[in-house]
C-alpha cells in the first residue's frame, strides 16, 4: 500500500499574451453584420461603413497583467496484490487545480427584462471586451482498477479500468491560441453556472494489451523441430493487441436567433424542459438526443422552438455538458518477426493495424434544438484517441539491423 501527495504549478501559455495582443500593447478587430432595409443594403460600396450614428462595433480583447500562477494538489492511494501470478492494483487519485484563466465579457450587463442598450454598457463605445482572468477551478476524482498477468512464455495481458468524476468552471479548449483559457463564460457575473462535466474526461474507460507469440517454431509446442528455411518461415512471429473502450464526449445543446436575456447574447444554452427523458428509447444516428426535453427560454411547452419566446430577462438553466455522445471503441494489431540474416545482422518485418476492426466511432450530434429539421443527427466520425486515424490504417515496414 502506497499513497502519496504533491503540488504541481502549471503553465501560462505565451500564446495567451501573444495572440490576444499581436501587434500590441492594444489590439481588437471589427466585425459589421449587414442588413436590408426597404430593398437597400446598410453597407455596401463604395462606402461600407456607417458615416454616422453610436453603434458599438469595435470588438477588443485583454489579459489580466496580474495574472495568477495556477498550480494543481494531487493525491492518490494505492493498494497492490499479488494472487498466484496475476497482479491486481487498486488506485483512487484526486486533483483541484485552482486559479486556471478563464474568459468573460466585461462589457456584458445583467440579464434583465429591460431590453438592451449599448448605452448601458460599461464600455459603450465598444461592443464585446473579452477579458482573461485568474480564478477557474477543477476537480477530479478516479478510481482506477489494473490487474497484469503473464499466462506463459508466450503470453502476457494487462487491462484496466477507470471510473472518473471531473467537473470544472474552466473547459480546456486545446492549451493554446486564441482559445487559450476556455470558453467565454455566459454570464460573467456567474462563473458557477458554468461548473460542468469536463467535454475531454470520459466517466469511464476500459484498456487492455497482451504481447503474444506464436506457438510455432524452434522451442514451441507447434513443429518445434524445425530449423533452417521452415524455421525461418514460421518460427518467431510476435504479434500486439492494443483496445479501449470509454463512454462519449459531453456535449451541450444549444439555441440560436433569439436574446432571451437582453445582454446581445443571441442563442446560448435553452431551458431543460420538466419531466422529459433526455435520450429517446430508440437512440440511434438519426435521433442521438431528445430534443423536446429542451426548450428556447420564454416558449411555451406547447411550442418549444416559438417565433415569439416571452421576454423572460434570463439565459437557459440548461447545464453545460449535460448530454453525452456516442461511446468509443477502438482495436489495434501488430505483427512483428525478425529474420536473422547473419550472426550480426537482421531483417525485421513489421505491420500495424490502427482500429482493426475498422469499428466506425461516431462524432457528438447536431445540438441546436433550433434546427428541427437535423438536431440530434449525427454525420461524421471522431478519432478514436488522439493521434490515430478513424478507419482502419495498415502500415507495413522493413527494418535493417546490423
Amino acid at each position: 500500500m502506497r499513497g502519496g501527495y504533491g503540488i504541481y504549478t502549471n503553465l501560462i501559455y505565451s500564446a495567451l499574451d501573444a495572440q490576444q495582443m499581436a501587434g500590441g500593447p492594444f489590439s481588437g478587430s471589427v466585425t459589421y453584420v449587414n442588413a436590408i432595409n426597404d430593398g437597400v443594403a446598410l453597407f455596401s460600396f463604395p462606402s461600407p461603413f456607417l458615416t454616422s450614428g453610436t453603434t458599438s462595433v469595435q470588438n477588443v480583447a485583454g489579459v489580466n497583467p496580474h495574472l495568477k500562477t495556477p498550480y494543481t494538489q494531487q493525491w492518490n492511494l494505492t493498494v497492490e496484490q499479488q494472487i498466484g501470478s496475476m497482479g491486481l492494483r487498486v488506485s483512487y487519485l484526486g486533483t483541484r487545480s485552482v486559479n486556471l484563466v478563464y474568459r468573460r465579457n466585461l462589457n456584458e450587463l445583467p440579464p434583465s427584462t429591460s431590453p438592451f442598450s449599448s448605452a448601458e454598457q460599461p464600455y459603450n463605445l465598444f461592443k464585446n471586451v473579452i477579458y482573461a482572468d485568474s480564478g477557474g477551478t477543477e476537480f477530479y476524482n478516479g478510481l482506477e482498477l489494473a490487474a497484469e498477468k503473464r499466462f506463459s512464455r508466450n503470453l502476457t495481458f494487462s487491462t484496466g479500468y477507470t471510473l472518473a468524476k471531473d467537473l470544472t468552471d474552466t473547459q480546456d479548449a486545446g492549451g493554446g491560441g486564441a482559445t487559450f483559457g476556455g470558453q467565454v463564460i455566459q454570464n460573467q457575473f456567474c462563473r458557477v453556472c458554468e461548473k460542468a462535466n469536463n467535454g475531454i474526461v470520459p466517466t469511464q474507460r476500459f484498456f487492455g494489451y497482451a504481447l503474444y507469440s506464436l506457438p510455432v517454431g524452434n522451442g514451441q509446442r507447434l513443429l518445434s523441430g524445425s530449423h533452417g528455411v521452415l524455421q525461418q518461415i514460421i518460427g518467431g512471429w510476435d504479434t500486439s493487441w492494443s483496445w479501449v473502450a470509454q463512454s462519449g464526449q459531453w456535449f451541450t445543446p444549444s439555441f440560436s436567433g433569439f436574446d432571451p436575456s437582453n445582454t446581445q447574447t443571441f442563442g446560448g444554452r435553452p431551458d431543460v424542459v420538466p419531466g422529459v427523458s433526455l435520450y429517446p428509447s430508440d437512440q440511434n444516428v438519426h435521433q442521438w438526443f431528445n430534443a423536446n426535453a429542451f426548450a428556447i427560454p420564454g416558449c411555451p411547452t406547447s411550442n418549444l422552438v416559438c417565433q415569439d419566446p416571452a421576454n423572460v430577462g434570463r439565459f437557459g438553466n440548461a447545464g453545460l455538458n449535460i448530454l453525452r455522445g456516442p461511446h468509443i471503441v477502438n482495436l489495434d494489431f501488430g505483427l512483428m518477426k525478425n529474420f536473422k540474416i547473419r550472426e550480426k545482422q537482421q531483417l525485421q518485418f513489421r505491420m500495424t493495424m490502427a482500429n482493426a476492426l475498422n469499428h466506425p466511432n461516431f462524432s457528438n450530434p447536431r445540438a441546436n434544438i433550433s434546427s428541427r429539421g437535423t438536431v440530434g443527427t449525427i454525420t461524421g466520425q471522431v478519432r478514436a484517441l488522439l493521434g490515430e486515424p478513424g478507419p482502419r490504417q495498415i502500415d507495413f515496414g522493413l527494418r535493417l539491423i546490423f
